[in-house]
C-alpha cells in the first residue's frame, strides 16, 4: 500500500495573496528541490550501473539548479522574469531568421477553367426528383 504523507503536509504552491518577491522564492524553492530529486535518482543510477540515466539525470538537476538561480535572482531584483526572456530571445530569433513564404508555383496562362458540361436529365431523375420533393412533405 503507498504511503501518502503527502496529504498530511501543507500545500505547495500558495501564490494567492502573495507579494511579488515571495511569487519567484517558491517557484526557485520548488526547483531546488526538484533538483535534489533528480541529484538523489542520478545517485541511485550511478549505484545501479545506469551511466547515461545519471549523466541525463544530473543534466536536469543542473538545470533545475540554474533556473532556480534565476528566480532567486528575480525575487531580489537582479534580473527580470527569466521565462519572460526565454520568450522574448525565441522571439528575437524568428524575427532575425524569418523568410516569408514564396510560393514556386506558377498558374499557367491557358485562360480561364474549361467548364465540364452538365450531363442532361433523363425522365428517371426527373420522375426521382419528384419523389423526393413529394417525400418531403410527409416527413
Amino acid at each position: 500500500m503507498p504511503d501518502d504523507s503527502s496529504q498530511d503536509q501543507p500545500p505547495v504552491y500558495t501564490f494567492q495573496g502573495s507579494t511579488p518577491a515571495e511569487v519567484p522564492l517558491e517557484i526557485a524553492r520548488i526547483h531546488h528541490q526538484e533538483a535534489k530529486q533528480l541529484l538523489n535518482s542520478a545517485q541511485d543510477s550511478l549505484a545501479a550501473g545506469r551511466q547515461e540515466e545519471a549523466n541525463l539525470l544530473m543534466h536536469l538537476a543542473a538545470s533545475r539548479k540554474q533556473t532556480a538561480d534565476e528566480f532567486e535572482k528575480v525575487a531580489r531584483g537582479e534580473a527580470s522574469d527569466p521565462i519572460v526572456t526565454e520568450i522574448l530571445d525565441w522571439q528575437e530569433d524568428i524575427a532575425v531568421n524569418y523568410v516569408p513564404y514564396q510560393s514556386t508555383y506558377v498558374a499557367p496562362d491557358d485562360g480561364p477553367p474549361v467548364e465540364v458540361p452538365k450531363k442532361p436529365k433523363t425522365p428517371t431523375d426527373i420522375f426521382l426528383g419528384f419523389l423526393a420533393w413529394v417525400g418531403g412533405w410527409f416527413a
